[in-house]
């Protein structure tokens, strides 16, 4: 569903809403989805308005549900994708594949293991396929389709809402099955990674179950490639310091603030 159509079926209010209004409301939805976030300033440039009127339209926006307002800025709603799956899918496809064929050497035969969110993660079943008896519990409906019906893994997912245009679960907060394994090791993804080395997702309705998972995990992989270095997204997942190993293309040094930082971990350099 597009943002225009979306912001016709949230209604009209009395302040602001003209047709300029409803249109530029459109374009910051289109905006925020397609960049993940957008500062007041950067909008109100864009469409030559006043800083206040960008805060009264993010406010509209906000209470129909279309978007988070936070502090001097917009985010995507959460349970939204900020793209679509096959649109992610079809992005560094190779590098994603390279990546995903690097965390062999994490996957003991017999192992537990976590599989985060995204589609970096879409061809790990032809990893799994080299070790047998795995136990795979994850959100990510791509995983546990490819490795259920072409690997020999037991393969657990977990419940909630499958976020729209994607292969996501948004899972239930409070379920006790989050609690229910003990990770050998965790597989995750990022949507962001700024430069403090913080990791951060643009949905809040995938971080729970991460944190959830990672208390109760032997060993973390962070999986990224270079372009999620030096991004920012609204919501802390994690950071380097509880990290054990960063699988990613590119040295990572040079966007981050502090490089030693890197010491505390281990790096894989996957080519």
């Amino acid at each position: 569903m597009t943002g225009n159509a979306e912001w016709r079926q949230a209604g009209n209010r009395p302040e602001g809403s003209g047709s300029g209004a409803k249109s530029r409301r459109a374009a910051i939805i289109d905006t925020v989805r397609q960049q993940g976030a957008a500062s007041v300033a950067d909008l109100a440039a864009r469409f030559s308005v006043t800083h206040q009127t960008i805060r009264r339209d993010l406010r509209e926006l906000e209470e129909a549900g279309l978007l988070q307002k936070g502090f001097g800025a917009a985010f995507a709603a959460p349970g939204v994708a900020q793209y679509g799956h096959d649109q992610r899918r079809g992005t560094l496809a190779g590098v994603k594949r390279q990546l995903v064929h690097a965390l062999g050497e994490f996957l003991a035969p017999g192992a537990t293991v976590f599989v985060g969110l995204g589609t970096t993660f879409d061809a790990l079943h032809e990893v799994v396929a080299n070790h047998p008896g795995l136990l795979i519990a994850t959100p990510n409906l791509s995983v546990a389709s490819s490795c259920a019906l072409q690997t020999d893994a037991t393969v657990y997912i977990y419940g909630g809402y499958v976020r729209n245009k994607d292969s996501s679960i948004l899972t239930v907060a409070g379920d006790e099955a989050r609690k229910r394994f003990k990770f050998d090791v965790a597989l995750i993804g990022a949507s962001a990674i700024d430069d403090e080395g913080t990791v951060l997702e643009f949905d809040p309705l995938e971080v729970e179950l991460v944190k959830d998972v990672l208390a109760q995990s032997r060993q973390v992989v962070l999986v990224a490639h270079d372009e999620k270095f030096g991004r920012r997204a609204p919501h802390v997942v994690t950071s380097f310091k509880d990290i054990d190993v960063l699988v990613t293309n590119k040295d990572p040094g040079p966007t981050l603030r502090d490089p030693e930082m890197l010491k505390s971990l281990r790096v894989v350099l996957a080519t």
